[in-house]
């Protein structure tokens, strides 16, 4: 990483941990696995594995949440806020709550 950033052991993320998510559908929110990639400046891309295994990565610029790896079979609405240190983000029914810390670091 050229931040300076650590990585963790067998892996290409900076930091790995759980972040609070919810997949819809009145489900309740739980935790998920995530890891992140950091580049600098409130930018980097952070990959959560959802209950069922699968992988979602959401991308971030200069300090917000800007979209998702979409692919042709999931074009599910995308929308994000901040609320102090706190990153929601909503794509189609999931939300993931993502601190701010996780993009930069600390």
């Amino acid at each position: 990483a050229t931040s300076g950033d650590a990585v963790v052991s067998g892996t290409d993320y900076n930091a790995t941990g759980m972040v609070p998510c919810s997949m819809g559908n009145g489900q309740p929110t739980g935790n998920c696995k995530y890891g992140v990639i950091r580049q600098g400046n409130g930018s980097g891309m952070v990959t959560i594995t959802k209950s069922d295994g699968r992988t979602r990565t959401i991308y971030f610029e200069n300090g917000k949440a800007t979209g998702y790896d979409e692919s042709q079979a999931d074009r599910a609405s995308f929308r994000a806020s901040k609320e102090y240190d706190l990153y929601i983000v909503h794509i189609g029914d999931e939300r993931y709550e993502i601190p701010d810390a996780v993009i930069n670091g600390g």
